[in-house]
């Protein structure tokens, strides 16, 4: 079996150009990370993988006068880069490291490989990104997979964060393959021993000279001085580290990346049998659903819908469906409707206050103005569009854009987290609740969400890349790690007798989310009667089947 480290390296860095050639303490970072991986008894044969862009050559020469392999690929799909170069050393088993990480532990290196060879998973890592807790030091992270696993993420691999992240496709749906996180106890994810500013690298010379510029000095020792190098820490603690989600927008200006042979998901449990199921219009655009075979989920072939886009939701998406980037009357008197109507659910249950509520797709706030105001709460909100975000904040309320900022801002946790008409919209839904539940909620918190009805709501719209019936919600949560404490089905404010909305109630249970979802089966009829009821409602009683989408002048 040949276990093979990659090495990622490259020098066009945005944020400290250069940075794998510049020295650590008179020797060049790069040749640090390849002296700590040869440390590694478990590791085969090293490979640097580079680009093929003219600005890497410097890399090239380097791995050549020392006697490093070194390969050369795409600057941007790193996926297909570390798949050739593998394919070329014929590596079994891959060991993805990069080349900024001059303090990587041989020691941590194996830990990996051993546990990846002893659980028998496709993927082992001692990180991953949210909703999964870091309890590595940023600077050790290692990843390890087959050959096999890899191959099938350069085969299927469609989104551009899994190209250049290398392995995201092997653990970022649950269920697609066996992966293994390897902890570390006690936590140590607050430590920082990595390079990506002109801070990190002052760090590393700091570190290195503090052992006489050995390159062999193990995590205990590190560990150890850094106990008596407060200042260490100090110097970095300020630095924000990418997130998983973060490309370099420079590859929308080369060529796309690598399609072919891509093959759409389930969102819900990662399966590749799906096909076809319904093909629609909506707002001018064709849309394509797919429906899971597996476990009977319908959803929106991403490659082809104007809302898996980054930017729809903060560009595009109010001025398509209304008209308008600003809040409009009848919009907000739903929204109003809607809090008034959510509150009275939660007080008919028992819940008459709440220290802290967060709104995720918090709109103009008028929900979170509601519950503020229902159950003295102090209230926070998540909202990619720019107006409505301003809207919020003009009447007093913190809001932010994107749950990543939230997380790093280092708040205090929610003790209720709403997520009202957002799921439908979430290419990644099982992620975000997770990341809810492990970064967000407090421990006794509850999750309050509410999705169309699949089986009563139109549900086929641009921005809906997920339909949902009582059957996938329940077992949504339940993969990400929720129990639901209380469901019902609705139709307020828009129908008195339509059951156009589910909204279920739940708290944190972890238990039983590794369980593979259970198949949902005569998806189309349920869907053919639901609808067909929902007509004959609509004749037999009008008036109270679709109620004013305003109030009364």
């Amino acid at each position: 079996m040949n276990r093979t480290a990659i090495i990622q390296a490259r020098l066009s860095s945005s944020r400290l150009p250069g940075k794998v050639l510049l020295e650590v303490d008179g020797e060049p970072m790069l040749a640090r990370v390849v002296a700590r991986v040869r440390q590694a008894r478990l590791v085969d044969n090293i490979v640097v993988a580079t680009t093929s862009d003219p600005t890497d050559e410097p890399i090239l020469h380097y791995c050549h006068e020392h006697g490093i392999a070194c390969f050369r690929g795409d600057p941007y799909d790193v996926l297909d880069r570390f798949y050739q170069a593998a394919l070329e050393y014929k590596a079994d088993v891959i060991v993805r490291i990069t080349a900024d990480c001059p303090m990587i532990a041989p020691e941590e290196i194996e830990r990996v490989i051993q546990t990846f060879l002893e659980s028998g998973v496709d993927f082992a890592a001692n990180r991953l990104p949210p909703p999964f807790k870091r309890t590595t030091p940023i600077g050790m992270d290692t990843e390890v997979c087959s050959f096999e696993a890899l191959q099938q993420a350069w085969q299927q691999a469609e989104r551009p964060y899994q190209r250049e992240h290398v392995m995201p496709y092997l653990y970022d749906t649950p269920g697609r393959f066996k992966v293994q996180v390897v902890d570390m106890q006690p936590s140590l994810g607050h430590l920082r021993f990595t390079v990506d500013t002109p801070e990190d690298l002052q760090q590393a010379n700091q570190i290195y000279a503090a052992f006489g510029g050995r390159d062999d000095f193990s995590l205990k020792e590190l560990l150890a001085e850094n106990e008596r190098h407060p200042e260490w820490q100090a110097g970095v603690s300020k630095v924000q580290h990418k997130n998983l989600y973060e490309v370099d927008q420079r590859a929308a200006l080369e060529k796309p990346m690598r399609r072919s042979g891509s093959v759409p998901s389930c969102p819900l449990c990662g399966s590749a049998k799906v096909r076809d199921f319904e093909k629609v219009e909506s707002f001018g655009f064709p849309l394509q659903y797919l429906i899971c075979e597996n476990c009977g989920f319908v959803f929106q072939d991403p490659k082809s819908s104007q809302a898996a886009d980054p930017d729809f939701y903060q560009q595009t998406y109010r001025q398509i469906y209304q008209e308008s980037a600003e809040p409009t009357n009848k919009d907000l008197y739903q929204q109003t409707q809607r809090a008034l109507n959510q509150a009275g659910w939660l007080r008919s249950l028992g819940y008459n206050q709440f220290e802290r509520v967060l709104d995720i797709g918090a709109s103009s706030g008028l929900l979170l103005q509601t519950f503020s105001q229902q159950f003295e709460a102090e209230v926070t909100g998540v909202e990619p569009g720019d107006a409505y975000r301003s809207l919020a904040e003009s009447k007093g309320i913190l809001m932010t854009d994107s749950i990543e900022k939230l997380v790093s801002s280092r708040f205090a946790r929610f003790d209720l987290v709403t997520l009202m008409h957002v799921l439908e919209h979430l290419e990644q839904p099982v992620q975000v609740l997770r990341q809810i539940r492990e970064d967000l909620l407090a421990e006794e918190g509850l999750l309050l969400v509410e999705v169309p009805n699949f089986y009563a709501h139109d549900s086929y719209e641009l921005a809906h890349l997920s339909c949902f019936t009582e059957h996938t919600l329940r077992e949504l949560l339940r993969l990400a790690g929720f129990e639901p404490i209380a469901t019902r089905k609705h139709g307020m404010p828009r129908s008195e007798i339509l059951p156009l909305y589910l909204t279920v109630l739940a708290k944190p249970d972890s238990t039983s989310q590794q369980k593979s979802p259970k198949l949902e089966k005569a998806v189309r009829l349920k869907r053919s009667l639901g609808m067909l009821r929902r007509k004959l409602l609509t004749r037999l009683n009008p008036s109270r089947a679709w109620l004013p989408l305003e109030g009364k002048q």
